[in-house]
């Protein structure tokens, strides 16, 4: 495991690289964090899949987006635009540490939605995996705000920003992040993308006959498994659904 800065040295980003243990297999796996409570409670779940990729030969990058984490900034250097900026940076990091020219991204819940936005027309990503994506960012902002602009005065940021899990969300990015929807997206001809949910999402598998009519290979597959990311478990808040990530470090190995 190396942590280090990346990027702009003026506004770094912090990330992790994690090298293959055993035979290198010549494939590399950024990770993209979801945001607000569900990052945090995301962390454990992203070791164990980093695990489980590094054991089958995987280089893997997880990082934190600017303003967010151990990266620099705050919620003001925080914008939609910085954040699919930062996915780039992070995706040419990991094919200089890997030394490959291409690599697959895996994104959960609303990291799925910033990914394929970020990387739907890349020639160097080669697949997708959108874990438990959200597909309308706008209703998941509705149902995750925990905190009103009254709550958040004492945080110096502009009028109307909300708390979401600790995070503050102004009104420019709340904006900017509502307006993503998967449905508007489309991934290049060629690119696999794999739809990967842990119960059954009518909206998410409309996606892959929406999406394969542009000839790009789209796979959906529900895994059930334990656990629900908007709700601290039992344990407090981080959560191991080791049944989906099976599923995802299956995807990854098959789209090889």
């Amino acid at each position: 495991m190396n942590p280090f800065y990346f990027g702009d040295p003026e506004r770094p980003l912090y990330g992790v690289y994690h090298p293959p243990r055993g035979t290198d297999a010549g494939r590399a796996v950024l990770l993209c964090y979801p945001i607000g409570a569900e990052y945090m409670r995301s962390h454990r779940a992203f070791r164990q899949l980093t695990s489980s990729l590094t054991r089958k030969g995987m280089h893997v990058l997880r990082f934190d987006y600017l303003g967010t984490g151990d990266s620099a900034g705050n919620g003001l250097d925080a914008s939609l635009d910085e954040w699919l900026h930062d996915i780039t940076l992070a995706i040419e990091e990991l094919k200089d540490s890997a030394g490959v020219e291409s690599v697959a991204v895996v994104g959960l819940r609303v990291g799925g939605t910033l990914a394929l936005s970020a990387t739907a027309a890349r020639a160097d990503v080669s697949h997708v995996v959108l874990w438990d994506p959200v597909t309308d960012v706008g209703e998941f902002l509705e149902g995750a705000i925990d905190s009103r602009p009254d709550d958040v005065q004492d945080w110096g940021l502009p009028a109307g920003t909300v708390g979401l899990g600790g995070f503050p969300l102004t009104p420019d990015l709340r904006i900017a992040l509502s307006a993503l929807q998967l449905a508007d997206m489309r991934p290049d001809s060629g690119k696999r993308v794999d739809l990967i949910v842990s119960t059954d999402a009518p909206d998410v598998a409309r996606l892959q006959a929406a999406w394969s009519t542009g000839q790009a290979d789209v796979r959906y597959r529900c895994v059930p498994s334990e656990g629900d990311w908007s709700k601290g478990d039992r344990f407090g808040s981080a959560l191991i659904p080791q049944a989906i990530i099976g599923g995802v470090v299956e995807a990854l190995v098959d789209g090889n």
